[in-house]
């Protein structure tokens, strides 16, 4: 049965006693409930003026292409009065809680600039506050101001008269008028492409109607949305999006679930449903150790500590998954981002109270649905190779590639996610450096990398064991004149090695091929079939000296979201070859052999 079946299949009672008793059916205590919050630390006060978004930086968006000098301040405006509600909680004190909240409801628009499509269809730069855009900025705002109203109503209510029906109406104008008489959102699916704004808004709006407006209408139309989107997901619970945006994907799904398995009373009992059970063991399958991940596409290889792990350690408990829920509590409990999703993990006492253990990682992962395979070593090799298609979810043309990971850092890597700009979603996507397959550990065919598109995939792809194989072929255009292009990636755990091995016809035997290997660190040593590179450990990539020595290319990082992984330069190893190539890579400067 689907998600909406079996929300449809609750009796009318059920379903109307969901909507209009939510509030007091989610376990968060509000701000009158002194003992639950009496072991909660107090948040130190912000006593520094308020962020105050600017239209000069809201601007910039269509100026020059800037989209973090406006979205960082008014993100630091939403997290600041995330933290003064939580202060406000735990001491009883709610003015500068009020003060934010207020800052927010008298904002023009919650809608970040580069989303802001009913202004730029006007020439400008101005959003129309009667024309308001729902996107993730306003689902972020609107699911905070629903979390505060939660917990803190009753002291509103005695301090600030007023404020909570003003929240009511800008919710309402901005978010839930909106999503109920508009069918023509993007991130609904309804044109069958599905993405993590889907999970993400459908969450935030559910929150809000739950608490601030309850619509039964509403809940239909997000219990819609959200089993259009669990349809979607692959049977192997991968993910095209990578690790960071499963945070905000399969994970806010979880979330919305949650939330609507406790306006039911236990009721909806949702997480039998496949995949689910697959999509909470994501994060553990391409977890390389040590705070470092198998990154595809707009994906960090060090993606942020403070993740929400007691979303998944609740999912594991309520799927059976022991697992995941292991997983899950051998993190640290780091305050991740977002007020509802503190509210709640304050407020868990399985989580709260779980011992901090450490958790195994699977020796290998194959997801055959997005065609990644990893396979580790304990505490040595590890290796990640991906076929897949280039139009995924926040898509590098990168079919093919791979990274090699030392002691859990990369090493042959995946650069990742680059600062977004007015580009990065447009047909100038693959203007990027980071995006392009020169950047990918992938040959270069007569001067050509690969095409973006769904039709530029990998075919005959197969995993066996600790190999990977495929033909890349079918990722270039066809002026590259690639017949076939079969590359095989394994882990040979006997040797402590990972051996990529490369084999090709072309239509004209004379066109140039030059294989490209992305690398970490500093170079240590450089011969012909050699080279040593030094990033936490050193690594040794080998291969045939008649090859020669390549090209080593040395590329400066000024990216901050890429220097903060990286640091300031990485590396490029350029090698002519000519029919075939293997490429060895192995742990502390040795061959291998």
């Amino acid at each position: 049965m689907s998600l909406r079946g079996r929300w449809a299949g609750l009796p009318d009672d059920v379903r109307a006693e969901a909507v209009h008793r939510a509030r007091e059916r989610v376990p968060v205590p509000h701000i009158d409930q002194r003992e639950a919050w009496a072991g909660v630390p107090a948040t130190p006060v912000d006593d520094t003026p308020w962020p105050q978004p600017l239209l000069s930086d809201y601007a910039r968006y269509w100026r020059d292409g800037n989209r973090t000098a406006y979205e960082d301040p008014a993100a630091r405006l939403r997290h600041r009065t995330a933290a003064a509600v939580l202060s406000a909680a735990v001491t009883g004190d709610v003015d500068a809680a009020a003060d934010g909240l207020y800052l927010l409801c008298e904002q023009s628009t919650w809608c970040w600039a580069a989303h802001e499509s009913f202004a730029t269809e006007l020439g400008r730069v101005v959003p129309d506050p009667d024309r308001p855009y729902l996107d993730l900025g306003a689902a972020e705002t609107a699911g905070l101001l629903a979390w505060a109203d939660l917990v803190l109503a009753p002291a509103l209510d005695r301090r600030v008269p007023g404020l909570r029906e003003r929240i009511r109406r800008e919710v309402r104008r901005r978010v839930l008028d909106p999503f109920r008489g508009d069918r023509r959102w993007h991130w609904l699916g309804l044109d069958g492409h599905l993405h993590n704004w889907n999970p993400w808004i459908h969450g935030h709006v559910l929150a809000a109607t739950l608490f601030l407006a309850p619509d039964p209408a509403v809940v239909d139309l997000v219990v819609d949305g959200l089993d259009r989107y669990l349809a979607a997901q692959p049977a192997d619970g991968g993910c095209d999006e990578g690790y960071a945006y499963w945070w905000n994907g399969p994970a806010r799904l979880a979330e919305a679930l949650q939330l609507l398995d406790w306006a039911t009373d236990g009721r909806l009992r949702p997480w039998d449903l496949p995949p689910l059970a697959q999509l909470a063991r994501y994060p553990q399958r391409v977890d390389l150790g040590g705070g470092w991940a198998v990154n595809v596409g707009d994906c960090p290889a060090r993606p942020d500590p403070a993740q929400p792990w007691d979303v998944l350690h609740r999912w594991g408990r309520a799927c059976g998954a022991d697992d995941v829920a292991a997983y899950a509590a051998s993190h640290e409990r780091l305050p991740g981002p977002g007020l509802g999703r503190t509210l709640v993990a304050l407020h868990d006492p399985e989580w709260r109270n779980v011992p901090h253990r450490r958790a195994d990682l699977p020796q290998r992962s194959w997801l055959p649905d997005v065609q990644l395979l990893v396979c580790r070593e304990p505490g040595g090799m590890a290796v990640a190779v991906k076929g897949g298609h280039n139009d995924e979810n926040h898509n590098h043309n990168d079919v093919g590639s791979y990274l090699v990971a030392v002691d859990g850092v990369p090493a042959v890597i995946d650069l990742g996610q680059p600062t977004y700009t007015a580009i990065s979603f447009t047909a100038r996507r693959y203007e990027q450096w980071v995006t392009r397959s020169e950047w990918h550990n992938l040959p270069v065919i007569g001067g050509l990398g690969q095409s973006p598109g769904r039709a530029f995939r990998a075919t005959a792809v197969e995993a066996d064991g600790d190999a990977m194989r495929l033909d890349l072929s079918g990722a270039y255009p066809a002026e590259a004149g690639c017949r076939w292009w079969r590359r095989e990636v394994r882990l040979d755990r006997d040797r402590g090695a990972v051996v990529v091995s490369d084999r090709w016809e072309l239509d004209d035997p004379a066109t140039q091929v030059r294989l490209h290997h992305v690398l970490a660190g500093e170079p240590a040593e450089h011969r012909p079939g050699s080279l040593v590179m030094r990033f936490h450990t050193p690594v040794r990539l080998s291969w045939d000296p008649a090859a020669g020595a390549g090209v080593l290319e040395r590329h400066p990082v000024d990216d901050p979201l890429l220097s903060r992984v990286w640091g300031g330069t990485v590396h490029r190893l350029v090698i002519p070859a000519t029919g075939t190539f293997e490429l060895t890579v192995t742990h502390g400067g040795h061959d291998g052999a």
